[in-house]
């Protein structure tokens, strides 16, 4: 089992040994890690409704092809 607990003495989420405690010399987990920690410890339904709620705010879920701005754009028409 994969031990991560946040470090306030680093400021990092990293791999401890629970015999030991934080230490500052603990190594900093990695992405990979935290997925699989996060896999391991699904949480109660109102923490992975956050944790997807989260990750939601998080992700561009369109990126818009063009932007209109309406507030101060004249229209001028070439008259011949």
């Amino acid at each position: 089992m994969l031990n991560l607990k946040y470090n306030d003495i680093t400021g990092d989420i990293v791999k401890y040994d629970p015999k030991v405690g934080l230490t500052p010399e603990d190594e900093v987990a990695t992405q990979e890690e935290l997925l699989q920690w996060m896999d391991e410890n699904p949480g109660s339904k109102d923490e992975q409704a956050e944790r997807v709620e989260d990750i939601e705010s998080l992700t561009v879920k369109e990126t818009p092809d063009s932007t209109e701005i309406e507030e101060g754009v004249e229209t001028i028409t070439e008259r011949g």
